[in-house]
């Protein structure tokens, strides 16, 4: 009778039961047209439902435990890669400073000041040019007088 009366309560905790639940001796008619289980039939719906839930409850634990794997996953590499970069970055950061550096240093160190050189050959090439602008023109007008 214990068995039965447990039966009857997990069959009234079960949601894929129907309300009408009524226990029946060997040989009593039942009270109303429908399914007769044995208890382990009976025992065997209540487990398939409950095992039911814990498989679905398993399988969305496995899946968003899958799909938080795989945002860090994909989080890490993305954070690598951004590390990478900026360590390269300043790497050639640094190399660019040091040949800066060292051009600088070579320029100040080759001690030729090339300003006054500079400033005599370009007085010379413009008094040069005006000379020889002047000397065309004096030619042009002597050709010229001596042709009229």
């Amino acid at each position: 009778m214990k068995a039965t009366a447990s039966v009857i309560t997990l069959l009234f905790s079960s949601t894929l039961i129907a309300q009408n639940i009524v226990p029946l001796s060997k040989g009593a008619p039942a009270p109303f047209d429908g399914i007769l289980l044995s208890k382990e039939a009976a025992a065997d719906v209540i487990v398939k439902n409950e095992m039911g839930d814990e498989m679905c409850d398993t399988k969305t634990e496995y899946k968003v435990g899958k799909a938080v794997s795989e945002c860090e996953l994909y989080k890490g590499i993305a954070e690598t890669k951004l590390e990478t970069e900026i360590n390269k970055n300043v790497e050639l950061t640094l190399l660019k400073n040091g040949e800066i550096d060292r051009l600088n240093k070579s320029l100040e160190s080759s001690g030729t000041d090339w300003g006054p050189v500079w400033f005599v050959s370009g007085a010379a090439v413009g008094v040069a040019a005006s000379l020889i602008i002047f000397f065309i023109s004096v030619q042009t007008v002597k050709v010229d007088i001596v042709n009229q």
